[in-house]
This record gives structure tokens, C-alpha cells and sequence, in this order.
């Protein structure tokens, strides 16, 4: 079996536990397309002769502004399934994820772009369903895709995952987020060295080609240095603090008030200040291909759009007990207590008496106490006095960041 998991911003094909990763990026040179990376490459340098957008509105409309013989939205895509099928026939079957903003005539088009090619389709599954499936327990799920963000709540009813509809946000996706963070870090490279990695497209795009990777430092230190053209800039988690507070707000004004937890697409999961209201569980694109593994069920030949699939404990009379699973810890639900505390990586056990941040205060097992005149956040919200805490918040006091965890045994 293989999966191709239909997520512009992180499209891959899986075979055999590996991951052919090609983001939905074309890029036209020399008469020719070139896609995913060698795309992204190029985006900064060569916008005009770059699209990021034919996943997204995957149509036969006239494509505008052209881009090479390409007569539509629905050509790119072609081009670019066809670039990571070989020309001989797969014998093994496909499975197809796509996500929840993936509308009826867009699935219906990518279906017919696939029969022109050599693979045999042999189930189409909601992402969020293997998401959900993969997790056990109700919860939405927030992806990411290269232009918007999307929640889908995802219900556990006798022993299956169902999912519901699924709300948009639009101009929330990767990309915005990127051209933010990138133009707060041009701004600390304009307030310490008087360069404008902005002003230069091969500045520019060697800028947005490390942020990956300073996300990556930020999630374990406080500052990281950020070398560009013989320029270095000094970079710390408040100078990006900004865009996930923004994205957070977004994402909270749009959590159905009935959720008690939620599934996160690993593409956020570094994003500074990005805080969520309830304890949650990072799901990385290999999540889907063992969820499928797992999971999927045959539908006798019958090509059906699965939003249900059934949960692990329900899988069949031998299945082992909850203690005895082995589950990845990422995926195991939240306990109802936090014991440890997690700054920069490193988890230390709490106290009651013991001090958790300049402040801050353990009063009792599940509960802080601020001192007056300290400013903290728990969770994106300024708040004061004594408060209850549980795994999965964060606090912030000034350029301290403070994750409750808890840990067994």
C-alpha cells in the first residue's frame, strides 16, 4: 500500500515507511516544470516564473496569469502527480488523504487526473480521520496548508472517528506566516546591522530558506544568530512571539467551545507564541501513514470518501489493553495533573513553595500564585492571583516560557 497525502504544504507520497516529500510549488525554467523544492528555491528569486496556488484552487478555469503551456490549475497538478509516479504501472494500491477544505468538484477533478495516470486509486480517506483514529479521542484537528489553516472536529462515536465540516481560515497558512516571520527578522537585521535582507532576492530567499531551522533552534533557546550575506542578526523567540499571538487569537475565536482537545499539525508546532487553549497533541505527516497501516479498512473494491474510521482499541477481540499498547508517548492523552515543568527543552519536577518563574509560584498541586505587579500569560491571556494550571498550558513572564507537562511514574 501507498498513501498520497494531498496536503499542498507538506504533499508526499509514502511507500514502505518513507516519505517522498514535493510541496505544491511549480517553478517554469527552460521550458520545462520543476516542482516541490526546487520550486521553493526559487519562489523569492523568480515569483513571476513560480505558482503556489494550483493545489489550492484546483479548477479548469484559465489559468492567470499563465504559466508555461499549462491551460488551467488542473495541468500543474497533472504535471506535477506525474512527476512523483514513474512511467511504468504501481501494482501496489494508492490510498489518497485529502484534506477537509478539499471540496466535492476538486476531489472529483484530482480523481480524474489520476485515472490518466499509471496508479490504481483504491481508497480516498479524510485526513482528519486518520488523525482522529490515530488518536483515540475527540478533538479537532488544525492543519496547515500553504494559503490557509483549516479545524475540523473530529467525534468519537462507538469505537469510530468521524469527522464534521471543516471551517477555513484564509490567509492563515504557511506561506503568510513565513513572509511575517521573515519580515520581523528583516527588521532586527535593519535595527542591528543597517541591512535590509529584504531589499535582494537572493538575500530574501536564503532568509526564508533558514527560518525552518531557526524555529527549530528557537523551540530549545532563547536567542539564536541568523547569518545572511555577511550580516548577523541576533533573533529571540519575542521578536517572533507576535506571529503566533495573532495566529493563536485566530485559531481560538474559531475552536467550537465544545472541544477539550486538539490535534496540531507538527508544520506549527515550533511557531513561537503560538498557545492553545486546551492540552494537544502534535501530528506529524508519518502520523497519517501508520494511521493508514492501522486503520484503513477495505471497501471491496467500491471507491468510497471514508470520513469514519475505526479506533485502536476497536480493532478486532486481540487488540492489547491500554497499558499494555505501547503507544508513542506524542500520542498518548494528556493526564489531568501537571508534576513537571518544561523550559528549553528540559523538564524539571514541580514543588508546592517552589518558585516556577520570577513571580510565579507553585501554591498547591494544580495551582500558581502571581505576585501582584507580575505580568504573565498563561495561554495567550494576561492573568493574576491564584490560577489553576493543567499539562498543556504555557506561561510566559517576560522572555521566560514555561510548558506544564506531566510524567508518569
Amino acid at each position: 500500500m501507498r498513501l498520497l497525502d494531498c496536503n499542498d504544504a507538506a504533499l508526499t507520497l509514502w511507500h514502505e515507511g518513507e516519505g517522498q516529500w514535493s510541496p505544491g510549488l511549480v517553478w517554469f525554467n527552460e521550458g520545462r516544470y520543476q516542482f516541490g523544492t526546487t520550486a521553493w528555491q526559487q519562489a523569492r528569486r523568480a515569483p513571476r516564473e513560480v505558482n503556489t496556488r494550483y493545489w489550492h484552487r484546483l479548477s479548469t478555469q484559465p489559468l492567470s496569469p499563465a504559466l508555461g503551456p499549462a491551460r488551467h490549475t488542473a495541468d500543474l497538478a497533472h504535471a506535477h502527480l506525474a512527476a512523483l509516479f514513474p512511467d511504468t504501472t504501481i501494482e501496489e494500491a494508492v490510498a489518497l488523504a485529502i484534506p477537509g477544505a478539499m471540496d466535492a468538484g476538486q476531489l472529483s477533478l484530482l480523481l480524474g487526473i489520476l485515472q490518466t495516470l499509471p496508479v490504481e486509486i483504491s481508497a480516498v480517506i479524510h485526513r482528519s480521520a486518520l488523525v482522529g483514529a490515530h488518536l483515540g479521542q475527540p478533538c479537532a484537528h488544525i492543519e496547515v496548508q500553504l494559503h490557509q489553516a483549516s479545524i475540523t472536529v473530529v467525534d468519537i462515536d462507538n469505537g469510530e472517528a468521524s469527522v464534521g465540516d471543516t471551517g477555513l481560515l484564509p490567509g492563515s497558512g504557511l506561506l503568510g506566516l513565513l513572509d511575517e516571520i521573515a519580515e520581523a527578522i528583516g527588521q532586527q537585521f535593519v535595527a542591528q546591522t543597517r541591512f535590509d535582507p529584504q531589499r535582494r532576492a537572493d538575500t530574501e530567499q536564503a532568509l526564508y530558506e533558514q527560518i525552518p531551522g531557526l524555529l527549530k533552534m528557537l523551540a530549545t533557546q532563547s536567542e539564536v544568530s541568523c547569518t545572511l550575506d555577511d550580516h548577523t542578526a541576533r533573533i529571540n523567540t519575542d521578536t517572533l512571539r507576535r506571529v503566533g499571538e495573532a495566529l493563536s487569537r485566530e485559531l481560538r475565536q474559531a475552536l467550537p467551545e465544545s472541544i477539550t482537545h486538539i490535534a496540531l499539525d507538527s508544520l506549527l508546532s515550533d511557531l513561537p507564541g503560538l498557545t492553545l487553549p486546551h492540552p494537544t497533541t502534535e501530528v506529524a505527516p508519518s502520523d497519517l501513514w501508520q494511521a493508514v497501516g492501522d486503520h484503513l479498512v477495505p471497501t471491496g473494491g467500491e471507491l468510497i470518501f471514508q470520513r469514519r474510521l475505526t479506533c485502536p482499541a476497536q480493532v478486532g477481540e486481540t487488540a492489547l489493553p491500554a497499558t499494555e499498547a505501547a503507544e508513542p508517548l506524542s500520542l498518548q492523552t494528556a493526564p489531568s495533573q501537571a508534576t513537571h515543568q518544561l523550559v528549553s527543552g528540559h523538564a524539571t519536577p514541580m514543588r508546592a513553595g517552589e518558585a516556577i518563574a520570577p513571580g510565579v509560584v507553585l501554591a498547591a498541586p494544580g495551582t500558581v500564585q502571581i505576585a501582584p505587579d507580575t505580568v504573565v500569560q498563561l495561554n495567550g491571556q494576561t492573568r493574576e492571583g491564584e490560577v489553576s494550571i493543567q499539562p498543556g498550558d504555557r506561561l510566559v513572564v517576560g522572555t521566560l516560557e514555561v510548558l506544564f507537562i506531566s510524567v508518569d511514574g
